[in-house]
């Protein structure tokens, strides 16, 4: 079957979160992806099993000790034959292995290299610690996400952490796209600030051009887009961001008659006063009595499922946004791919890789001899 990344190759040195999802996203779509992980404990994620699994499926484990020169030569013998490398430590830590850009661009010009860092390769913050909250907050995410209080809360899973994967990937197709044209790579400088920051399209649009500074997300500012409580303790989630005919839809189905016709600038600024008339009308009724009231309604809504029936929603099976991978003991439940190609579509092939699973095939295909692999791991340069 082809893919769309067929015959490109990408050594990934990257850990935990970001970067894997990154570059399993690459593998699905056809590349080969050679985790290149330490001698020992491998990617920390390694000890979050479950977190591991799900974003490593498609890859060969390459175990290396990035510390240790015979190491470092051959990653960089390796890299002279590869597209993308992808790394996600802390700016300055790759040119003291010596698996920086700079290094790497002389043995291969074409090479593109992606960074995934906390705040980019270069600024005041370059150095600073960080995890995905703290690019959130940092961004301005947080402080528009508050509870009826007014207190920011955390939010339910790291968004910072997915959009800079997702990002990683456009930048990456981007370069390997102007490689086409130019025959050269080039590096590819992913902060995760800036991928919080770049979140904020609908929240800034009023502060960049008037200057008034916003406190909630604009949908927030309307009667009829949230999460509402019914009357046995369940949710109802309505999703009406702007349309005039769902509200006068929600009106008829709520018992609010007298409030149809009103435009969304209307309800708006009428928010304090229909707001709290969606929550009472809402908690009149059980979850079940609605879903059935509006199933054949033009109405955006749902229910708040778990994760469990989440998944079992029969849209999400059709999808088939969970599938199996691998043989035997091997074989594993993972969450799909969300890239749906009627002719290249994402293949699901390898289960995770063990560590050093592939390190003798890897460096046979890449010159070194059985003496010499058996010399390096008596060395503890690779595993």
């Amino acid at each position: 079957m082809t893919t769309p990344l067929d015959g490109i190759r990408i050594l990934d040195m990257s850990q935990l979160y970001p970067g894997p999802l990154c570059t399993m996203i690459l593998a699905d779509l056809g590349a080969e992806v050679i985790k290149v992980e330490p001698p020992g404990t491998g990617d920390h994620a390694r000890a979050y099993r479950f977190l591991f699994n799900q974003i490593n499926r498609n890859k060969k484990s390459l175990a290396l000790n990035l510390k240790h020169p015979r190491a470092q030569e051959a990653f960089r013998r390796l890299a002279a034959g590869a597209d993308v490398v992808v790394e996600g430590f802390r700016p300055g830590t790759t040119a003291r292995l010596g698996v920086d850009y700079q290094t790497l661009r002389e043995i291969n010009p074409r090479l593109i290299y992606c960074s995934i860092s906390g705040f980019g390769q270069d600024g005041p913050y370059r150095d600073r610690p960080g995890h995905d909250i703290n690019y959130l907050a940092m961004g301005g995410v947080l402080g528009l996400t508050r509870d009826r209080e007014g207190r920011p809360v955390v939010l339910g899973f790291e968004v910072a952490d997915i959009v800079s994967a997702l990002n990683s990937v456009i930048g990456i197709l981007a370069a390997l796209q102007a490689r086409e044209r130019t025959g050269e790579g080039q590096l590819v400088d992913i902060s995760m600030l800036d991928c919080a920051v770049a979140l904020l399209s609908n929240s800034l649009g009023p502060y960049l051009e008037t200057g008034e500074l916003p406190t909630v997300n604009p949908l927030h500012a309307t009667p009829h887009y949230g999460i509402f409580e019914t009357s046995d303790g369940e949710y109802l989630v309505i999703g009406i961001a702007h349309e005039d005919w769902f509200w006068d839809e929600l009106c008829e189905v709520l018992g609010m008659e007298d409030a149809k016709g009103l435009n969304v600038f209307q309800r708006i600024m009428d928010c304090e006063r229909l707001l709290p008339r969606v929550r009472d009308a809402v908690r009149s009724r059980t979850l079940a009595e609605w879903m059935e009231l509006m199933a054949d309604k033009d109405i955006p809504y749902c229910n708040l499922p778990g994760i469990d029936e989440a998944l079992d929603d029969p849209q999400v099976r059709h999808r088939r946004m969970i599938v199996e991978v691998g043989e035997g003991e091997r074989r594993v439940r993972l969450l799909g791919s969300p890239y749906k190609l009627s002719s290249t579509p994402p293949r699901f092939q390898l289960p995770p890789p063990e560590l050093g699973e592939h390190t003798e095939e890897l460096l046979l295909e890449a010159g070194f001899t059985r003496e010499e692999i058996s010399e390096m791991r008596e060395e503890k340069a690779v595993f």
